[in-house]
């Protein structure tokens, strides 16, 4: 996992799968840098993502809450065919949003 601030967004790329193991690995560490910046754009990036479990979805929905608490936003990117499906059956967005790669543009899908 890499994280970087870019203008007003806190930015996590993540690699690999985001499982049980991995996200135990990872928790403590992104908690921590979105508190400590709280900016008011936070974007998980799925480009290099090959795959994401239940605990991966746990995960990413403490986040989005985690986020909305001081009224920030969390947006994902890049996201896979597969992991794309992932997130449509379990409802990922109906509250989060999308940023498109090819224009940069926030959607929702």
């Amino acid at each position: 996992m890499k994280c970087i601030q870019q203008d007003d967004a806190l930015i996590f790329a993540f690699c690999g799968d985001l499982d049980n193991l991995s996200i135990l690995k990872i928790k403590a560490d992104v908690i921590r840098e979105i508190d400590r910046v709280q900016a008011p754009v936070v974007k998980f990036d799925f480009k290099d993502v090959t795959f994401i479990d239940s605990t991966g979805i746990g995960f990413l929905l403490a986040r989005y809450n985690q986020v909305q608490s001081y009224r920030g936003e969390l947006i994902l990117k890049n996201i896979s065919p597969a992991i794309r499906r992932l997130f449509a059956l379990s409802g990922i967005f109906q509250i989060m949003r999308v940023e498109k790669e090819n224009d940069r543009k926030e959607v929702h899908v």
